[in-house]
């Protein structure tokens, strides 16, 4: 070998054992990362959460595991986020840049959601639990007589996704092992991973039961805006009298109020996008009929006052 040869040849392993050395052992540190606040490791408390967890575990073998939690409770996690779709996360490993994760379950149709739903809001139990922002017992069970897979144990079930390219990643792992925490603290959140919001979920939910228990008219009012049949006159022809109110006006206090529309403001709105433990639709719903009440009572009250008088 030529003496050029050689110094090609130590200047290849020099510089290989530059990048080794540069690279690191460990995990790189995530300022303010994210990490699971169980200190006892056990982040499946709610049923749904273990659940979760054993479905997760069936797509990883058992490095991947060990290493994801680690990373977890190391807070290798930069972002972690839930979206309408599911979860979206950046994780930390050795590498200078964070991994993408992106993880979600099978979505279901529309006509599924419309299935689960109706059965859902003909049985009080799970209305009312799920309204209060509970998660029903038993809810598992009415999946499985839809023919609706929930959590099930199928590695098909779950669709995740790394931008580290492994099969089976510690990423994914350690992104999972944090929903799952997620997941007891708020059990709600599922139906994220299935494609629908909590709140646009209630919100079906709630027209569905008052359909089961008011009737269609009442659950599906949609408040419409009169529209005037004559063209008004151009505004040049009636200057003098623009001010001024005219005889419709004594047509108009003569003239039948048309039948009340409950909530029609909020209706229109439709579902909020803020999210929490109660639905702020339903919350307001409830405070407009409230101070409706109130104002009633004031009115009756200030009206039998001169007849107490005399």
């Amino acid at each position: 070998m030529s003496e050029r040869d050689q110094k090609f040849v130590a200047n290849g392993r020099s510089s290989h054992q530059q990048r080794s050395v540069n690279r690191p052992e460990n995990p790189r540190r995530v300022r303010y990362g994210i990490k699971l606040k169980a200190r006892d490791g056990v982040v499946a408390r709610h049923w749904i959460a273990r659940r979760w967890v054993q479905l997760l575990e069936n797509t990883l073998d058992t490095e991947a595991r060990t290493e994801g939690m680690q990373y977890a409770r190391q807070g290798q996690i930069a972002l972690f986020e839930l979206t309408p779709d599911g979860v979206t996360a950046r994780v930390q490993g050795r590498a200078p840049r964070p991994y993408q994760v992106e993880m979600n379950c099978r979505t279901l149709e529309d006509s599924g959601w419309q299935r689960l739903i109706e059965a859902m809001s003909s049985e009080a139990l799970y209305s009312a639990k799920l309204l209060a922002g509970e998660m029903p017992e038993h809810l598992g069970e009415l999946f499985d007589e839809l023919g609706i897979p929930f959590l099930d144990a199928a590695r098909e079930s779950i669709t995740s996704t790394c931008t580290c390219g492994a099969a089976s990643c510690k990423h994914r792992a350690a992104v999972g092992y944090l929903l799952a925490e997620r997941l007891s603290d708020d059990p709600m959140i599922v139906f994220r991973l299935y494609g629908m919001a909590e709140a646009q979920l209630l919100e079906r939910l709630r027209q569905s039961r008052a359909m089961h228990t008011q009737g269609v008219a009442t659950a599906h009012v949609d408040p419409l805006i009169p529209e005037t049949q004559d063209d008004p006159a151009p505004l040049e022809t009636c200057l003098e009298d623009f001010w001024r109110s005219g005889p419709e006006l004594a047509r108009l206090e003569q003239t039948a109020p048309q039948s009340h529309v409950a909530h029609a403001l909020l209706r229109r709105l439709g579902p909020s996008p803020l999210t929490g433990r109660f639905p702020l639709v339903g919350l307001l719903a409830s405070i407009y009929d409230e101070v409706s009440q109130s104002a009633i009572r004031m009115r009756d009250q200030a009206e039998r006052l001169p007849d107490e008088e005399d």
